[in-house]
């Protein structure tokens, strides 16, 4: 006979939208009850101590398993989010990646401007003495200063996001009166995240030397420049 009342005796949040609304945690007999299993079960679930030793273990006890009975790990269960994440991740890749030379852009752009208004001080410098390695150092440090500033503004400012994902994400949802990242959707009762600090590294060292290179084109131009034409010039 199925239990005809169950009583709650508390409630769990485990921060994945898919199991806090989906599942729910009996003792073994009343399970069995409600699927009729006698002393069977659907499964048993193991927990390893490293998560990332699942498929170790899986080949283990996949050798001592009966056909058809198998084994699968949370990878096996969860691949089609994980394909989907790492599709996003390559996707992102590639938008950082030309935000990054569209700002080198900027940068080249406005150190042109600057070695245009610039002429006439170049052609003194040069006619001083300065050497063509000087005057590329200028325009180059100027560059290289700028993408250093707007690597540490960068990073502030999305660490500081990072931090207050949540709490943003809630005053969008308030101010904008619509729900940001849906549960339902991204399985997730709060945005998770994590710094790797080694991708951080990666990706400030790579807009910095973007910039840098980017700052290369107007100081060549710059140091090219013909001392005499350049005092010439108004």
């Amino acid at each position: 006979m199925l239990p005809t009342e169950l009583t709650v005796t508390g409630l769990f949040e485990s921060g994945r939208f898919i199991y806090d609304s989906e599942f729910l945690l009996v003792p073994l007999h009343i399970g069995q009850e409600l699927y009729s299993l006698e002393d069977g079960v659907h499964g048993i679930t193991l927990k390893t101590a490293d998560p990332y030793q699942a498929e170790e273990v899986k080949r283990a006890i996949m050798g001592i398993l009966p056909p058809p009975t198998e084994a699968l790990t949370w990878i096996d269960l969860n691949k089609q989010l994980f394909d989907a994440i790492r599709l996003e991740r390559n996707v992102m890749f590639f938008l950082l990646l030309f935000i990054i030379i569209v700002a080198a852009f900027g940068i080249m752009n406005t150190l042109i401007t600057v070695t245009v208004q610039k002429t006439r001080e170049i052609g003194i410098m040069k006619a001083l003495g300065a050497s063509t390695l000087q005057i590329v150092w200028v325009f180059l440090a100027q560059g290289m200063v700028i993408g250093f500033f707007g690597n540490v503004t960068g990073l502030a400012l999305g660490m500081a996001l990072i931090r207050w994902r949540n709490e943003f994400k809630d005053w969008l949802a308030h101010v904008l009166h619509i729900e940001i990242f849906p549960a339902d959707v991204y399985q997730f009762s709060a945005i998770p995240a994590e710094v790797v600090p080694h991708d951080v590294a990666i990706i400030c060292l790579s807009a910095f030397a973007i910039c840098s290179v980017a700052a290369l084109i107007p100081a060549y131009f710059a140091a090219r420049l013909d001392p005499v034409k350049a005092l010439r010039y108004e």
